[in-house]
């Protein structure tokens, strides 16, 4: 005798497919859902005095986690302004013309700050104690030839070295904090650039992660770079206007967990990335609420967690607190 088959019906069929169609939801929806409580960004202030929000034009900034003071390098006016973990501002130099033009500033952990400035048509790199007065001028001491003509217009410093980058010749020089050459990166050469196209293809963003790694943006190519300290290079980014795309990239920063955020000035948006160039989320655009931004520049993070993020359209810089795991 045959063995009984049981014949589902079609009223079997329809919950079989209802429940599969929730099961890929929810498997599809997971992987999203992760993203978005991985990392989340809110609007805290703006970086302001007694008279509210400074509307900076165009600023660099610097965090000095030892003594927990931010540092904005107000390129227009000349000037230098730091502020408290609050947002206030508590001193201010350089506004009686001693810097000179401004260009760039990076803080030891010795509290010394650094200025890279221009007077007299000559690059300068100043030495100053903590009130902002020079202490002396360093020059940089046994270059290569290779890197001889360097003509830094970005620095940091990370491990009590220099980091001295001349964006437009694709080229960086670390030094001790006296100038004195340890070694350099030729950065066209690591990635490939043809020689004739060096000189139009300019560096945006640039950082110093907390591991030593480099970071750095070059809008023309609509990526994000990572050197590390053994010169390995690693690339991401692919261009476009949908989240996770690249427009017009500039500041790029990572955290000790290894999130990177590169701010996009076409898209008025900071992105941001898991420790694999994983796209988590994207924040800010264009208009007037506070939350929102107006063409970002340079990015900053403090060891707190907070983003500081500078604007044009006299926006000032707008500080974010990041929660992750």
């Amino acid at each position: 005798m045959r063995s009984a088959r049981i014949i589902p019906s079609k009223l079997f069929f329809k919950h079989l497919c209802e429940i599969l169609v929730v099961a890929l939801s929810v498997a599809w929806a997971w992987p999203v859902a992760q993203a978005i409580a991985e990392v989340h960004p809110s609007f805290l202030y703006k970086l302001s005095d007694f008279d509210g929000p400074v509307a900076f034009k165009s600023a660099q900034i610097e965090v000095d986690n030892q003594r927990k003071e931010i540092y904005v390098a107000d390129t227009r006016q000349a000037e230098i302004r730091i502020f408290n973990t609050n947002g206030m501002e508590v001193y201010r130099f350089g506004d009686d013309g001693s810097i000179g033009s401004l260009i760039d500033i990076a803080i030891s952990k010795k509290g010394e700050i650094f200025v890279l400035g221009q007077k007299n048509n000559q690059l300068t790199l100043t030495r100053c104690d903590f009130k902002g007065r020079p202490l002396n001028t360093l020059s940089l001491k046994q270059l290569p030839t290779e890197y001889a003509a360097i003509l830094p217009n970005r620095f940091t410093i990370w491990n009590d070295q220099l980091y001295l980058l001349d964006a437009i010749a694709l080229k960086l020089v670390v030094t001790d904090t006296d100038g004195l050459f340890r070694k350099g990166y030729d950065i066209a050469r690591l990635i490939g650039i043809d020689e004739k196209k060096r000189a139009n293809t300019e560096i945006g963003g640039f950082s110093v992660d907390p591991h030593g790694n480099v970071l750095f943006t070059i809008p023309v190519m609509f990526s994000a770079f990572k050197l590390s300290p053994e010169g390995v290079i690693l690339s991401f980014g692919t261009p476009g206007s949908a989240p996770g795309r690249f427009g017009v990239v500039g500041g790029i920063v990572a955290d000790a967990q290894g999130y990177t955020y590169v701010a996009d000035r076409l898209k008025s948006v900071v992105l941001i990335f898991d420790r694999n160039f994983n796209f988590q989320t994207e924040f800010g655009y264009r208009g007037r609420q506070p939350h929102n931004l107006i063409s970002p520049g340079d990015i900053e993070l403090d060891a707190e967690g907070r983003l500081y993020i500078s604007q044009m359209g006299n926006r000032g810089v707008s500080v974010f607190k990041i929660t992750h795991p």
